[in-house]
């Protein structure tokens, strides 16, 4: 049913254009072709290439506005694939001058971008009060492709293999997360120079799973620009429970600093740390919904960890731009992170560091070169022989 479903809805999505007749003239089409290559090294050397192909389209639809767009999804590794995929299927409209609505598939982001960020289905209402923006959202996971969704699986959430079209059912959805939420926003806090968000947000777990991991957050952030200087602080509560551990607090926050420096260059230094508590006596790992690598070589994600963090932009010419960076990562349990060449419980892990280019000759046309490195020897927590791992990234994006 999962199947026929997706099938249908992409098929919709694609064939509606054809029949909308009238106001084709509206209509503005273009596409998408975003490929990387990726080599990673530690023991032996992973090479892999990753294509994405979605055309789209955008027309006026009965007082609003539709966008869709689907392709194909492609790797190039040791295991391959080509799949298709709904990249955007949104539709947006004004209920009233102050009540706005979109549904669909659409990106969105919880305030304080800890929880859930990216693709979802479902609806969204926005409700301007004046300065104040209430928003409300229920979003599903389950339809959309696993390998880009980045959805959290549970502990006792279980995944397939790689794509395959044998088994498409079992190896193409994401894990089935229903999410329910109620935001706000508050610009111009304080002073005129600061915004603030804030929001509730609910996550119940629709596996299959013997038991169901639901969670619950509370969430903020908040930032303040003044002259060069900025700051961006923000953080997330969550409650989760399971049979084994009852209901325990999870929390996570960052703290970041940013200095638009007097150069003749358009740059910026900024300094920052995340923290999110790990698996204790009193507290679980923080849980997010979706999942986001915290490194570049060493990709730990926030859960169970504490990251200390320097950068630097600059744009050199009106196409060229480039940046350094810098990361200590430092467990803040034993058990969230885990890597072969761990050998005790001590927390420092290492520090990274990376470097990039991006140039942009045309602005439909965008070329980066990124790279870096962990060094497990300037923690404490790997042992002797832990190799140096490295990883390059050429990406190519063209719109057309």
């Amino acid at each position: 049913m999962k199947r026929v479903l997706f099938f249908a809805i992409l098929a919709f999505a694609i064939c509606l254009p054809c029949f909308y007749g009238p106001a084709l003239w509206a209509l503005d089409y273009g596409g998408l072709l975003k490929a990387e290559l990726n080599i990673a090294g530690a023991d032996e050397t992973d090479t892999g290439v990753s294509v994405i192909l979605a055309p789209w389209v955008s027309l006026p639809l009965g007082g609003g506005h539709l966008h869709i767009s689907a392709g194909l999804n492609m790797s190039i590794a040791d295991e391959t694939y080509a799949a298709p995929e709904l990249f955007r299927l949104e539709y947006t409209t004004h209920l009233t001058p102050e009540l706005s609505l979109r549904a669909g598939r659409f990106n969105w982001a919880d305030p304080s971008g800890f929880v859930a960020k990216g693709r979802f289905d479902g609806g969204d209402v926005q409700c301007e009060l004046g300065e104040i923006t209430l928003g409300a959202a229920v979003l599903y996971t389950g339809l959309l492709f696993r390998d880009t969704a980045d959805i959290n699986v549970s502990p006792t959430d279980m995944q397939g293999g790689v794509f395959d079209w044998g088994d498409f059912v079992d190896t193409y959805f994401a894990p089935r997360r229903l999410l329910a939420s109620v935001y706000g926003e508050l610009p111009g806090y304080p002073s005129g120079r600061g915004h603030l968000y804030a929001g509730l947000l609910a996550q119940f777990d629709l596996s299959d799973a013997d038991e169901a991991f639901h969670t619950q957050y509370l969430v903020a952030r908040h930032t303040l620009a003044f002259g060069e200087f900025d700051i961006d602080a923000a953080g997330a509560a969550g409650l989760e429970k399971t049979k084994a551990d009852g209901v325990r607090p999870s929390f996570a926050f960052s703290l970041e600093g940013g200095w638009q420096t007097p150069a003749p260059l358009k740059d910026r230094l900024s300094l920052g740390l995340a923290w999110a508590s790990g698996d204790g006596s009193f507290t679980g790992a923080f849980f997010p919904v979706t999942t986001e690598a915290r490194g570049y070589a060493l990709k730990p994600l926030l859960s169970g960890m504490m990251i200390i963090k320097a950068r630097y932009k600059a744009r050199v010419l009106p196409e060229l731009s480039g940046e350094l960076g810098v990361r200590y990562f430092i467990r803040t349990d034993s058990t969230s992170f885990s890597d072969p060449y761990l050998e005790d419980d001590s927390y420092p892990l290492g520090a990274e560091l990376d470097a990039g280019v991006l140039w942009v000759p045309f602005s439909d046309l965008s070329v980066s070169l990124k790279g870096g490195f962990f060094l497990p020897k300037t923690g404490s927590a790997y042992s002797d022989d832990a190799p140096v791992l490295w990883r390059i990234t050429l990406g190519t994006v063209f719109s057309f």
